[in-house]
């Protein structure tokens, strides 16, 4: 009895021990299912975010191309109607022709075949005049276009006379339909690149500048002239040759400067140096008040203090051609006439004066007493002494004021 009863109380324990292998079998396999469910669960969702996602790019990608779209028909509003109204010019044209053909006999397939011949030879040219434009002439593939949309007009105004007599303004709408679009490309392609209204003015103000030039200054435009053709073309610009023209012929770089220019500004500084020293005509009336300026002096405007000559002489002057005061001793007792023919006598006489002047006033030994105090003036004050002080100080001409200057300098130097 004790081995039955071991061996129930053992085939229990298998029993046991079976069922709990079967649960917990059955829980791993519930276990694996919930984990395959889920994995399925993740798949489907990645796979429908991907497929949105790739929803959603192509609908992007839609949207960009018709907001490209749309911007360029709002940017280019000329050519989208150019573009209609060519579909609508091109579209009529060709039927127009087929009819015109198979209408005189010909096979529809061959009358298809021409009137693409005939609106395609336009259409060729005109591709190709575009593609010439800005490289080449363009003048006989525009000669070629408007050559073939005539001849394909003739055909569909001789239709629209055949097939609508009764209203032959059919015929003219017919013709146009195979010219439109052939014009409307040719003022595209051709109609814009021309000059400006400011452009064409700036032209027509340049070319009679250049005429005046010739006329007023024949002389430099020779030389100018001269210079272009020795040089390699296109190697020498045209004002460049003109700067260098002005210089050779009137020996200065300011352009429109010349010696009689220079001379009658001298004569001008030098009279109204001299006028500066008179005193005011009031003795002239009797019976009229004292003057309260029994003196008056007119001021001269301000310039460099190295000569009389650079006194006077503008600047741009005396950055092109280097004038110093060395130079003022080869143009002293030269003098420059003036403009009016008179020989100077009596007047400042030029730009320096002549000898006669300086034989007829000396200089004067309180002249000199004067200069003297006012150089030793303007030493203390780091000043120099030019000719313009001593013009104001003695109330001289230029050419007295000159050798005052030199006299001082003189006694300074030994």
């Amino acid at each position: 009895m004790s081995d039955l009863s071991e061996y129930r109380a053992e085939r229990r324990a298998d029993r046991a021990a079976e069922r709990n292998a079967d649960r917990d079998d059955r829980r791993e396999e519930r276990e694996q299912a919930r984990l395959d469910a889920e994995a399925t669960r993740h798949r489907k969702a990645a796979d429908r975010r991907e497929v949105e996602e790739k929803a959603e790019r192509i609908r992007a990608e839609r949207r960009a191309r018709w907001s490209r779209r749309a911007g360029w028909v709002r940017e280019n509003p000329a050519k989208v109607f150019a573009r209609f109204v060519m579909a609508c010019s091109i579209v009529p044209a060709v039927i127009s022709q087929v009819a015109a053909l198979t209408g005189a006999g010909v096979h529809p397939a061959l009358a298809g075949l021409l009137a693409a011949m005939l609106e395609g030879t336009a259409w060729a040219l005109v591709a190709m005049g575009a593609a010439a434009e800005g490289e080449r002439s363009t003048r006989t593939y525009r000669i070629g276009a408007w050559t073939a949309g005539i001849l394909a007009a003739a055909v569909n105004a001789a239709h629209g006379l055949d097939q609508y007599k009764a209203h032959p303004w059919v015929a003219a709408v017919l013709a146009l339909s195979s010219l439109v679009a052939v014009w409307i490309v040719d003022l595209q392609t051709h109609g814009g690149h021309g000059p400006t209204l400011a452009e064409r003015k700036t032209d027509k103000e340049r070319a009679a500048h250049g005429k005046r030039r010739a006329v007023h200054h024949p002389e430099v435009k020779a030389v100018a002239d001269r210079l272009l053709s020795a040089a390699e073309h296109g190697a020498l610009a045209t004002h460049d040759a003109w700067r260098i023209a002005w210089e050779y012929v009137q020996g200065v770089t300011v352009p429109g400067l010349t010696a009689d220019l220079l001379a009658r500004r001298l004569n001008a500084r030098a009279r109204v140096a001299e006028l500066s020293t008179l005193p005011a005509p009031v003795d002239m009336w009797p019976g009229m008040p004292d003057d309260p300026f029994p003196a008056i002096t007119i001021p001269l405007p301000s310039g460099p203090s190295d000569s009389v000559y650079l006194d006077t002489i503008p600047e741009p002057l005396g950055n092109a051609s280097g004038n110093t005061i060395e130079s003022l001793n080869s143009l002293a007792g030269k003098g420059i006439q003036p403009l009016d023919g008179s020989s100077g006598e009596g007047t400042s006489g030029g730009l320096a004066g002549g000898s006669g002047n300086d034989e007829r006033r000396p200089l004067d030994a309180t002249d000199l007493a004067r200069v003297r105090a006012l150089a030793a003036t303007l030493t203390k004050t780091g000043q120099a002494l030019s000719t313009r002080k001593v013009r104001d100080l003695i109330g001289c001409r230029n050419e007295y004021a000159v050798r005052l200057r030199a006299a001082i300098e003189a006694e300074e130097t030994q």
